[in-house]
């Protein structure tokens, strides 16, 4: 099968979007003619191996973060080069930018668009700005993205993947008709070392947050945390300190102000195992999560979850691999329940549990459902008009050279 898999990010970003893209990538192209178009310093494109392709849309960085330059000089390059590709079908990770111009040439051609969504699309604006207070301004931001952006979207998309079913919700309040199919991330279980689980813990106990340094995550919320709990409480956090420096700075500036020696700021590691080892609980304080990427990883890797609620909690812990609490809980709360917790837990059942309900991860099964829904999705004229091209699209790209 030909196939297109497109992102958002440059390769290695430290994203979950960014890994389940090209895990999926991987994994498809052992047996599948597969492209995966991606960001980049400047355009490129490069044979990796004989099955895959990898085309670098060239981007800018603004205070670290990649945005693409699709100017009419990239759009022609990729038209051509899909068109030369014939690829059975198109699978993009989230809408805007690369997405809608793959969408585009999709539609033009009529080969089959899926789309996953790694947010709760009804929900972008708290996505991007968790501690931005819901206003008048705020719901009109969302209202105008639903309406001019998210709704043509999904009208000239063949299947949506749906996390779970909070993105589901989301998706069949903007779009009713569109065929939606319900599969989780998938991870690499090579990458994942599962841990020797005892039932005592040691006397120094080891706490891991992996996430980007923004607000979204909460690292702030997690120092304070760290201030009521005992001194052989240690926290490890991971994320890209040059994309989240800005967030970082704060952090580590609340750590020297309350004198916290028992945390650590750290970079990104692309190392899973040399990440978890050592750890016994991952712990989370982030505010919106469609599907947490790195929560999986630590309950594959047989590491208990604390954290406050979220989509992604909600979803996947409970009270046989970890404990969740109310997203109103108060820092010294939190880690007042914490302590109570690991005082009285039976680790070494917990990790087991932990790590036994995570077998639908696998990059082999979700790889296996996704490829079904290739298979499956084909084009077609529907009653609603779904795929219906605009003349102004029509127009655009009129040169037959962008058309096959």
């Amino acid at each position: 099968m030909r196939i297109v898999i497109t992102s958002n990010y440059r390769l290695g970003n430290e994203t979950g979007t960014a890994h389940v893209a090209e895990d999926l990538v991987n994994y498809f192209s052992k047996n599948n003619n597969v492209t995966y178009i991606c960001l980049g310093k400047k355009f490129r494109i490069v044979k990796k191996t004989r099955l895959l392709t990898v085309i670098k849309i060239p981007s800018i960085e603004i205070n670290k973060v990649a945005i693409p330059l699709i100017t009419p000089d990239v759009v022609y390059k990729i038209f051509v080069y899909l068109n030369k590709f014939k690829p059975d079908v198109i699978h993009s990770q989230n809408s805007l930018f690369v997405s809608n111009l793959v969408q585009t040439w999709a539609n033009l051609n009529e080969i089959p668009f899926v789309v996953t969504f790694h947010h709760i699309p009804t929900q972008v604006v708290e996505h991007l700005f968790p501690k931005l207070p819901r206003n008048l301004i705020s719901n009109l931001v969302q209202d105008l993205y639903k309406e001019f952006s998210l709704k043509t979207f999904l009208k000239n998309t063949d299947c949506v993947i749906c996390l779970n079913e909070s993105v589901k919700r989301s998706i069949t309040k903007v779009d009713k008709d569109v065929q939606i199919r319900i599969i989780n991330n998938g991870i690499d279980f090579k990458k994942i070392k599962p841990i020797s689980s005892k039932s005592k813990l040691p006397d120094t106990i080891n706490f891991i947050f992996v996430g980007s340094y923004n607000e979204r995550k909460n690292q702030e919320y997690l120092v304070n945390v760290f201030s009521y709990l005992p001194k052989n409480y240690t926290l490890n956090m991971y994320g890209d300190k040059k994309s989240g420096k800005v967030y970082a700075d704060k952090v580590e500036s609340l750590m020297k102000n309350l004198n916290l020696k028992n945390i650590k700021i750290n970079d990104y590691n692309k190392n899973a195992i040399e990440m978890y080892s050592n750890m016994h609980f991952f712990i989370s304080a982030s505010l919106k999560e469609a599907q947490s990427l790195a929560i999986i990883e630590a309950l594959a890797s047989g590491i208990p979850v604390i954290g406050l609620k979220n989509e992604t909690a909600s979803d996947l812990v409970n009270t046989s691999n970890g404990l969740i609490l109310p997203k109103d809980t108060t820092p010294k709360k939190f880690a007042l329940s914490a302590f109570n917790f690991i005082k009285d837990v039976d680790y070494k059942k917990m990790s087991n549990n932990a790590k036994s309900g995570t077998k639908k991860f696998n990059i082999e099964n979700v790889a296996s459902k996704i490829k079904k829904v290739y298979e499956s999705t084909a084009y077609s004229d529907s009653e609603n008009g779904r795929r219906n091209i605009s003349k102004y699209y029509q127009n655009i790209f009129k040169p037959k050279i962008l058309q096959k």
